[in-house]
């Protein structure tokens, strides 16, 4: 059986939101940071993730960036869902996500597709 994962892009005013199924990355929806335990509680049941994936802000030279703490404070509150919790790399990821919208002319959830695009680089590295 394969291990289905969501993964959060955490922002301190709205976080992006995904899901895998089978290995395949699906962008879901930004959510206001402020009502994003609430809104896990309900993705979490419908999605049935083995794991959450979040998204950690790193500084290109491979340090720690000042909202890095912000999101491990967050993380904890996760540790209620009884989930394995993973930090991966979220560097360029925004700018990918915005690059990626701007070359094809979309147009739409910015901060969802980037979640998408930290677990679909988290997927690769496994």
């Amino acid at each position: 059986m394969k291990n289905n994962y969501i993964a959060l892009d955490y922002g301190t005013r709205k976080t992006g939101l995904a899901y895998s199924v089978e290995n395949f990355c699906f962008a879901h929806k930004t959510v206001p940071t402020s009502e994003l335990l609430a809104y896990l509680e309900i993705f979490i049941a419908d999605k049935k993730p083995s794991v959450i994936i979040i998204g950690m802000p790193y500084n290109i030279d491979g340090t720690m960036s000042a909202h890095g703490n912000r999101v491990k404070n967050f993380a904890k509150k996760l540790e209620k869902f009884g989930l394995p919790i993973i930090f991966h790399d979220e560097r360029l990821t925004t700018s990918e996500a915005k690059i990626a919208f701007a070359e094809n002319n979309f147009s739409g959830d910015i901060d969802a597709e980037s979640a998408r695009l930290i677990l679909e680089n988290f997927l690769n590295g496994q």
